[in-house]
């Protein structure tokens, strides 16, 4: 498997980025995906975006990595005032999120905030932040 394979792929609407997570993790090198996470950190810090929207439409599975990945770009995107929204979570990945103590649980209740379709998250954060921005 080379190198060059997508790991996420981008969408921007508006202040808002999304990642859509595209390969099965377990197929996916160490270097890639740091390589994916410091190319979406790099959009984050230089580009005009302040939210954050990670769609799990085509995900079943991702490992501590990739939690960790999701915690850092969740702290970036909320100290920079913005708000991180996980969308399209099939009952697999909810599972392996609350077993991880991700989800409805207070302490990490900050992170993120959900959402069932990426156009639902789209549309609230538009909505919510308008009258901020």
């Amino acid at each position: 498997m080379s190198g060059n394979e997508d790991v996420f792929e981008y969408e921007v609407n508006g202040d808002i980025l999304v990642v859509i997570p595209v390969r099965d993790f377990m197929s996916i090198r160490d270097a890639d995906l740091r390589d994916a996470y410091n190319e979406t950190y790099r959009r984050l810090t230089t580009e005009d975006l302040k939210h954050l929207v990670f769609d799990f439409e085509q995900l079943n599975y991702f490992g501590s990595t990739f939690v960790g990945i999701m915690i850092r770009l969740a702290k970036k995107t909320n100290g920079n005032g913005g708000t991180t929204v996980l969308c399209n979570l099939s009952d697999e990945i909810r599972s392996i999120l609350k077993q991880l103590m991700l989800l409805e649980n207070d302490k990490t209740a900050s992170f993120w905030k959900r959402a069932q379709t990426r156009e639902i998250a789209i549309e609230w954060l538009q909505t919510e932040f308008e009258s901020a921005g």
